[in-house]
């Protein structure tokens, strides 16, 4: 089965017919769209890209050009965001920009270039911005749009001061203080996180007396820390005229809470000797292991924390974790203890908190807030945003009738609901039980056809000859299933001729072991997994043999935990660049995160499919980047 089916209607119709913040660039030439667009922006404010992008492409059916492409680039723009790069490849190799304004073809190169920087071929990507910057009168937005993407990819080849010069070129074309000051606070966190002695190496080549003040300021915040007001008063009398912003040169002498600069000691707080002593330790495995490979000479110190079985101690910890001087605060991991910590102190320092919370707060704490954790919720979510892509619109769900079941099932039809999907059946299941045909004959409406054929046969007072049929009108069945029920529920799914019906589930499908002997029953059934599970080939394989070597309890459950520390460590130094550009991706071994408005690090996982009982991976769009790029090769 494929999942996407390969037609203009697939993309657009899946966008239009249902029922990364980047800087949203301007069309010159063409007219305020007279289509209200407010639902589609509110989306877009609110993270929920896949709705976005349906709401544009609404907006594209119903408008006439230039207002079409206009929209129809918007809706790319999401799909991009959304992490659905061949949906939005497509998109734009179908729009028709003929006879339109030069704007539109730059918007184009645009959106394609951030494709493929997401993709990992960040040089390609720089030479289509380079060919866009030759177009003739471009307008201001436009230029600024070409040179923070092409920042971004030259920060994905390593080349920090080349991102840095694309962002001082950006500043030229930028209005507003705000949008000036976000633009140093970028500049700013990359250069922060470079080692000094590169520092020093690059300001002996700075030609650019723009360039070379950045450079020297950023090697004065290194060698006067915590005496940065009389260092900024010197590096202003040798550079008078350069555009370095009072906001910014005071939050070097006072750092705003929230802003992570050079890191040399983490506290990480996790309960190692609770009932959840396993999954701790995978996570400060995970931790430690990167830790223990990161080249630099200067890199953080790590001093673990156990809290025990008490939430309550793990805000005693954290008070004595800042007063030991931890700058940063990885945990502590467990919603419980994460709420007891919000409830009952205030986060001093930023805290990369290992679970999600609910809980609202404002301030200093609010700043110093981030969220990392693996909620099943999230994974029942992307399942409805790729059922919706791949062109499905009504779904049934059939889950376990278990606490976790019903959350997975209600956040699956909350967000399905939304996108303007149908669900026209729900059937839970019991876990302890073999046979489940009573559950799947009620979500398949066989039971229905069964009661029929015995009401006709005792009318008309004979046997009949009945084979049950399941019903037509599915699209495919979400399957809320760890990988020992799935193995029993998809071939009695078969038995009742549901073959050719899509089945999708989540990562609890799939132990984390290739075992063809026993997932042969799986066969067929769509999943969304870590990278850290699916890829066993190139760069990812290379770092799982230096980072975990012989670890125990490689290839199962506990493998999503031990990528969850690798991750936790990995992100620190690049959350403030996510955290001041909305458009800005880190490609880590969980999946391809960013950073929502509520300081939560959103997941967009890789697609695999079973297929001789082995997942293959489908999504060729989702590559890991950077230092964890690799070569698979995707089925179909």
């Amino acid at each position: 089965m494929k999942p996407i089916r390969w037609s203009l209607l697939v993309v657009l119709a899946a966008l239009m017919l249902a029922g990364c913040e980047t800087t949203r660039v301007g069309a010159p030439g063409v007219a305020e769209p007279t289509a209200d667009s407010s639902v589609a922006e509110k989306a877009e404010r609110d993270g929920e890209f896949i709705i976005a992008a349906r709401e544009y492409g609404r907006l594209a059916q119903a408008s006439r050009p230039p207002s079409k492409q206009h929209f129809e680039l918007r809706a790319a723009d999401n799909l991009i965001r959304a992490g659905q790069l061949r949906e939005a490849r497509y998109l734009l190799e179908q729009t028709d920009l003929t006879g339109l304004d030069s704007s539109f073809f730059t918007r184009r190169q645009i959106l394609q270039a951030r494709i493929l920087s997401a993709e990992g071929a960040h040089e390609k990507a720089i030479r289509v911005l380079d060919e866009a910057l030759r177009a003739r009168k471009l307008n201001p937005d436009l230029l600024a749009e070409v040179f923070r993407v092409r920042a971004q990819a030259e920060l994905a080849l390593d080349n920090p001061i080349g991102a840095v010069r694309n962002l001082i070129n950006r500043e030229q074309y930028i209005v507003g203080m705000d949008a000036v000051a976000d633009n140093q606070k970028q500049l700013w966190n990359i250069l922060d996180a470079m080692p000094r002695a590169r520092l020093a190496a690059e300001l002996n080549m700075a030609r650019e007396p723009v360039l070379a003040g950045w450079i020297e300021l950023a090697l004065a915040a290194i060698d006067n820390a915590g005496r940065m007001g009389p260092a900024i008063e010197n590096w202003r009398k040798a550079y008078p005229k350069h555009p370095a912003s009072e906001i910014l040169l005071a939050s070097l002498v006072r750092p705003a809470a929230g802003l992570i600069s050079r890191i040399e000691r983490i506290a990480l707080l996790l309960p190692l000797s609770s009932d959840f002593s396993v999954a701790a330790e995978a996570v400060r495995d995970g931790f430690l292991g990167m830790q223990g490979l990161d080249p630099r000479p200067d890199k953080p110190t790590v001093k673990v924390y156990d809290f025990g079985a008490d939430p309550l101690q793990a805000v005693e910890l954290y008070k004595q974790a800042v007063a030991d001087g931890a700058q940063v605060v990885v945990g502590p991991l467990g919603r419980e203890a994460a709420d007891a910590i919000l409830q009952k102190s205030t986060l001093s320092v930023p805290t990369l908190l290992l679970s999600h919370t609910d809980l609202q707060l404002s301030g200093a704490s609010a700043r110093n807030l981030f969220q990392f954790g693996l909620p099943p919720e999230q994974e029942a979510r992307q399942v409805a945003e790729r059922a919706f892509l791949d062109g499905h619109r009504r779904a049934a769900v059939l889950y376990p009738d278990s606490p976790w079941g019903q959350r997975m099932q209600s956040a699956f039809v909350d967000h399905w609901q939304r996108l303007g999907g149908l669900v026209l059946a729900n059937a839970s299941y019991t876990e302890g039980q073999g046979d489940h045909s009573d559950s799947i004959k009620s979500l398949l409406n066989i039971a229905q056809s069964e009661q029929r054929k015995d009401l006709l046969a005792n009318k008309l007072k004979q046997k009949l000859q009945f084979e049950p049929r399941p019903r037509q009108d599915l699209d495919f069945i979400f399957l809320v299933a760890d990988a020992k029920r799935g193995r029993l529920l998809k071939p009695q799914l078969d038995f009742y001729r549901a073959v050719r019906v899509p089945v999708y589930s989540t990562s609890h499908i799939f132990t984390g072991r290739i075992d063809t002997r026993h997932d042969v029953d799986l066969n067929g059934v769509l999943f969304a997994d870590m990278p850290w599970m699916l890829v066993h080939s190139g760069k990812l394989e290379d770092l799982r043999r230096r980072v975990q070597g012989s670890w125990p309890h490689a290839q199962s459950d506990l493998d999503r935990l031990y990528a969850l520390g690798i991750d936790s460590y990995s992100i620190l130094p690049h959350l403030n660049q996510i955290s001041t550009d909305a458009a800005a991706r880190f490609g880590g071994v969980t999946s391809t995160l960013s950073l929502d408005r509520g300081g939560r690090l959103q997941r967009q996982l890789t697609w695999a499919q079973f297929s001789r009982g082995a997942p293959k991976l489908i999504d060729t769009s989702l590559k890991i980047r950077r230092h964890l790029e690799v070569e698979a090769t995707p089925e179909g």
